[in-house]
């Protein structure tokens, strides 16, 4: 699903992101990218969403080779993709269900099941009451969960979470890592940067862990070894 061989970013000249970086992502794999801030977490993210490219090194996503990706092919390349911020990123002249409806809505959706659809994905995340509300009337928890329902409305084939659980409480952090659980038992591939180590060792999943843009470790916990 997706690969990355030796791939390195670059700012500048002294001024590295990445470094030589290797790792394969299963088709229906959840896992963790984790690190100190400035650890290359974020920086994969952009490159898989190809909001930024590599410096050197092959990036293959669904066995295609997205490197070199002409700038005309990323927006198609770009809507197989699901993308969650920490910092919500809504439109707040918008209502919560204008703001998922819109996913679909530019992917060529009839109005009628793009709205469909999205009164569905908020009642998933458990905020279906709140559809007419507009963001900045609903709290950062609820926000993010819109942020959420925006990104899987459509399916995609992977979903990206860039700290989702960054301002909120380890109760309402768990309770967003159910849905991703939920949405990745629904096939999905799930990518979450996240400095929250409790958190991570809760959910038992595989594990990134970056330093100073390098891959440190890819941690793979066996399913009993948090068993009481």
């Amino acid at each position: 699903m997706i690969k990355f061989k030796r791939v390195s970013k670059s700012y500048g000249k002294d001024s590295k992101a990445l470094r030589d970086v290797s790792f394969d992502v299963d088709a229906g794999e959840m896992l963790f990218l984790t690190g100190h801030s400035g650890a290359g977490k974020t920086t994969i993210l952009k490159l898989i969403m190809l909001m930024q490219k590599s410096s050197y090194g092959q990036i293959t996503v669904n066995n295609h080779d997205i490197s070199n990706l002409p700038s005309s092919k990323i927006p198609a390349y770009r809507l197989k993709i699901g993308m969650i911020y920490q910092d919500h990123r809504l439109l707040n002249d918008k209502t919560v269900l204008e703001n998922v409806a819109l996913s679909l809505q530019i992917r060529g959706y009839s109005d009628a099941h793009s709205f469909k659809s999205a009164r569905a994905a908020l009642e998933q995340v458990g905020i279906g009451e709140k559809a007419n509300f507009y963001p900045l009337e609903l709290s950062s928890g609820q926000q993010q969960r819109v942020g959420i329902a925006r990104a899987f409305v459509a399916k995609p084939d992977i979903v990206l979470a860039d700290e989702p659980t960054g301002n909120l409480d380890p109760d309402l952090s768990l309770e967003l890592m159910q849905i991703f659980e939920n949405l990745n038992k629904q096939g999905m591939t799930i990518l979450i940067a996240s400095h929250d180590l409790f958190l991570i060792k809760r959910m038992q999943k595989r594990v990134l862990v970056l330093k100073n843009g390098e891959l440190e470790d890819d941690f793979r916990p066996q399913p009993s070894m948090y068993a009481p």
